[in-house]
């Protein structure tokens, strides 16, 4: 393999397909693919299936409860693979205004922009640089491209669990930090939801001392809100409450929504441990509440093993003129699977991105090819140094 030769000819390709990688994207962010529109990531995972038909020999598909399909790519069959991973769903339900993407001159707003779709066509386009200059088959890649990692990858968890163990690496396309970031290490990070239950009855009948299901919740949300920092890289934000009947009625149900983070994997169970027993301690006669946690994934470590692949994509990253420093990010993502299991995994080569999760999402359309670019030469990296 001449290294230098097909570099050239591979970033060529990706330069050529700057405008047509671009119109793919705004295709997809257009498609509402919200986490829990099944039908609406089925059509994004179609898309990619259409761009992906002939380059990839190996299609696999995995129908999962509530959420679309996730769909698994191999360059052939192999043990061992370099494993690139990537998100078709967004957090934008199809009734929320910002459905649609809009360019301002270097920059692409638009729904899921950043998370994921941006990272989901710099793996397509790199893929298909390779695949021109004649060698994917040659490289021992797999791909995932999952259905529902905004909720926490709840129903794909086996799924990464099972194609993990035949990960040599992983390589993720999240979204790169404002100054080009690749990350190295993930914060763990649990959803839960609170129940909380009184007895409901008028305003009017009995005296102040109510059961009531919220005030009972609002006070466990102020104790699990003074956790944060309890530990570093700590934190725990309830993120939304409900409950009630109405203002004239002592509330009999209400539910919180809770966001657990940690940054050192040895915390996790007393952290927990902290938040449950808040949970179980009761704050007012009569009621009670309960802990459920709905998803999970343990914190990504950055170990030795990560060291090689670090130094591969920053040496790789100089020689096409780019700099991609490393930091630890406080969210989590799908490759927490991966590192978690001692895999060699890096993150946030996807574009850069800002203020994802909100009406303002949007990308950098030069960093968008720059990491296409990116990516591509560094599987050419990997495939030169495998032999």
């Amino acid at each position: 393999m001449d290294y230098s030769k097909l570099r050239r000819e591979v970033i060529a390709f990706i330069d050529a397909h700057e405008k047509e990688q671009l119109e793919f994207l705004v295709r997809l962010c257009d498609q509402n693919s919200y986490s829990f529109n099944p039908d609406g990531v089925n059509k994004v995972g179609e898309m990619i299936v259409d761009n992906l038909n002939g380059i990839m020999p190996v299609h696999e598909v995995e129908t999962l409860e509530k959420v679309g399909r996730t769909h698994i790519f191999r360059s052939s069959e192999h043990a061992k693979s370099i494993y690139l991973l990537g998100h078709m769903d967004t957090v934008f339900p199809p009734e929320h205004a910002f459905q649609a993407c809009s360019v301002n001159g270097d920059v692409l707003a638009g729904p899921g922009t950043g998370d994921m779709k941006g990272g989901l066509v710099v793996i397509i386009y790199a893929l298909k640089a390779l695949h021109h200059a004649g060698v994917l088959r040659e490289l021992k890649i797999s791909t995932i491209f999952n259905s529902d990692e905004e909720i926490g990858s709840k129903y794909s968890r086996p799924v990464m669990e099972r194609e993990r163990e035949r990960a040599a690496m992983c390589l993720v396309t999240e979204c790169a930090g404002l100054d080009n970031q690749i990350v190295i290490s993930r914060n763990g990070k649990m959803g839960a939801r609170m129940s909380s239950f009184g007895k409901p009855q008028h305003v009017s009948v009995g005296n102040h001392e109510k059961s009531s299901a919220i005030l009972e919740a609002a006070r466990k949300i102020i104790d699990i809100e003074a956790l944060n920092a309890i530990y570093p890289g700590v934190s725990l934000n309830v993120g939304k409450v409900s409950g009630g009947l109405g203002p004239a009625t002592i509330a009999a149900e209400a539910e919180a929504y809770v966001d657990i983070r940690w940054e050192h994997e040895e915390h996790k169970d007393r952290l927990i441990g902290n938040v449950q027993s808040i949970v179980a301690q009761q704050a007012l006669a009569g009621c009670h509440s309960e802990f459920e946690v709905l998803n999970w994934r343990p914190s990504m470590p950055y170990t030795g093993r990560n060291r090689e692949l670090i130094d591969i994509i920053q040496s790789t990253a100089g020689e096409i003129g780019q700099q991609v420093p490393a930091e630890h990010r406080r969210g989590s993502s799908d490759a927490n699977y991966f590192g978690s299991a001692g895999v060699p995994t890096v993150d946030g080569l996807g574009p850069i991105s800002q203020w994802d999760h909100t009406a303002d999402e949007y990308i950098s359309i030069p960093s968008l090819h720059d990491r296409t670019r990116l990516l591509a030469s560094v599987l050419l990296r990997l495939g030169e140094s495998a032999g």
